[in-house]
């Protein structure tokens, strides 16, 4: 029997296809990451990449401080901040597994004594209001760092936030509400938030350097945050005071995160046990709350279809594919394809950079339209993200603001009154007590364990610089009676373009 040959056309296509399984589509990372972490001043960066259930990568690149022999390694823990509030929803679903809660519960009925500014809010607000961010609360992100108040402070302050937006109309951040889910799941399951964490999953799930006690952590695997002052990279120079920990208080490593990250693709399951149903799992990826997007046809790749919160986790679209995501603002990312059995993690220790952003879609891209395109520094894909969270975007909305408020600045007025007619403490119902000294001539505020000078600007107005975050200033008006008293003053964030409330404070 004469057997023919095939046609060019296959053999063409099998030389295709094997040379394709033989291509490592990660072939590359190592030489664009370390030349990547230069241009956006990263110190130290580990990533871990899950594909098919199999671990593809996981490596360490640069130092966990600056100045000091510490390479980081894939054992090097990071903080993950809010990469944290999908655990904290794991928690929550794993209580609703448990039937002692349900996801629509309303949070009065197992915290009878919450409560916010708005009645009906208080009432009808339920436990997926809080997970997936459309409460309509104003931040108040100042009252876990003050540093003025415990755990019990804190919760007692909420009953004090006011509406930014109307209830269960868009999503409107909150780390406070992920606070008071914790105290839900300590309430439930009889034990403190961490300890639930710890038991419930890191322990099952085998994350043993893992932890929401950072303290805990030897100085040589800890890798230590930096920030940008002033244009010149340092550590950061006071420990984080934030006590909000079901918000942003766990701390990990790549190897580890890979486990969690697994938990998710997997469906809840690890090896023949179920940690977290399939139902919860699918209900947590779920869009549940939609923020506008404006696509158009000439939109950038980047730009979403559609996008919005899941419970504890952001959903959106990349390249046609349903992409679950979370950052933390410590220079953490995390992702999942599921339909591409693809996770992808990246912990690094520089405050707000966006390197981390780019190399989750890096990594996706080399999967998906392949390598060469993933690790091509051309174009215009470095050009946007260095203009979104590069270096020179650290900081770029407060020197914006300032120029604009030198505009409208009144040279050459004097205060109103002597300085130290300002001094004295002045009071907020959310927050902790303000503090205005005269010091060797000039005002000082003091807010909590931050304080800064305050520098005369105009009429009533001081100004100081980076009093909490080094990309914020304040401008500080003190309000002034007909009888030439100060009855307050009230401060904005130079920096923070789009405020949800007015910090106001009374003498």
């Amino acid at each position: 029997m004469i057997r023919r040959a095939p046609p060019v056309a296959l053999l063409l296509w099998f030389a295709a296809a094997s040379s394709a399984l033989a291509c490592d589509p990660l072939d590359g990372i190592d030489a664009y990451v370390q030349e990547a972490m230069e241009r956006w001043q990263v110190p130290g960066l580990a990533i871990a990449v899950v594909k098919d259930g199999e671990v593809v990568l996981s490596r360490g690149y640069g130092l966990r401080q600056i100045g000091v022999d510490s390479a980081v390694t894939t054992d090097t823990v990071f903080p993950i901040a809010s990469c944290t509030k999908s655990f904290t929803a794991c928690c929550i679903a794993m209580l609703v597994d448990d039937g002692v809660l349900n996801w629509d519960d309303p949070v009065r009925q197992h915290l009878p004594e919450f409560k916010v500014a708005d009645s009906y809010v208080s009432e009808h607000v339920a436990i997926r209001d809080l997970l997936c961010h459309r409460t309509g609360l104003v931040r108040g992100d100042l009252i876990g760092m003050s540093g003025g108040f415990n755990h019990e402070e804190l919760l007692g302050r909420i009953q004090f936030l006011p509406q930014a937006k109307p209830f269960r109309t868009k999503v409107t951040y909150n780390n406070l509400m992920y606070t008071v889910l914790g105290e839900i799941v300590s309430r439930k399951s009889g034990m403190p938030w961490e300890e639930f964490v710890e038991t419930r999953i890191f322990e099952p799930l085998e994350m043993d350097s893992s932890t929401c006690k950072p303290g805990a952590v030897p100085g040589s695997r800890l890798a230590t945050r930096h920030r940008l002052y002033d244009g010149a990279l340092r550590p950061l120079r006071e420990p984080a005071t934030d006590i909000m920990f079901p918000a942003g208080g766990i701390h990990s490593t790549v190897g580890d995160m890979v486990s969690w990250l697994r938990l998710h693709l997997q469906l809840g399951r690890r090896a023949e046990s179920q940690i977290v149903s399939e139902q919860a799992i699918r209900e947590m990826h779920a869009l549940q709350q939609a923020i506008p997007v404006r696509w158009r046809p000439d939109s950038r790749v980047y730009d979403a279809r559609f996008m919005g919160t899941g419970l504890g986790w952001y959903v959106r679209d990349y390249r046609g594919r349903k992409l679950i995501q979370h950052g933390g603002a410590w220079g953490a990312e995390m992702a999942l394809i599921p339909e591409e059995d693809l996770a992808i993690v990246v912990l690094s220790n520089r405050d707000l950079n966006g390197l981390v952003w780019m190399l989750i879609y890096d990594v996706i891209d080399a999967y998906v339209v392949g390598p060469e395109r993933a690790w091509d520094k051309g174009g215009k894909k470095w050009d946007f993200w260095l203009r979104i969270g590069g270096p020179e975007a650290y900081g770029r909305d407060r020197r914006e603001m300032l120029a604009e408020l030198q505009q409208s600045r009144k040279p050459d007025t004097q205060p109103t009154l002597s300085l130290k007619e300002y001094a004295g403490t002045y009071r907020s119902t959310l927050y902790c007590d303000l503090e205005v000294q005269v010091v060797d001539g000039r005002l000082h505020v003091q807010f909590g364990e931050y304080s800064a000078p305050l520098d005369h600007w105009d009429h009533d107005r001081f100004y100081g610089r980076g009093v909490i975050e080094t990309y914020l200033d304040w401008l500080v008006e003190f309000r002034i009676t007909d009888e030439g008293d100060v009855e307050g003053l009230e401060f904005i964030n130079v920096g923070w373009r789009e405020p949800d409330e007015r910090f106001v404070f009374t003498r």
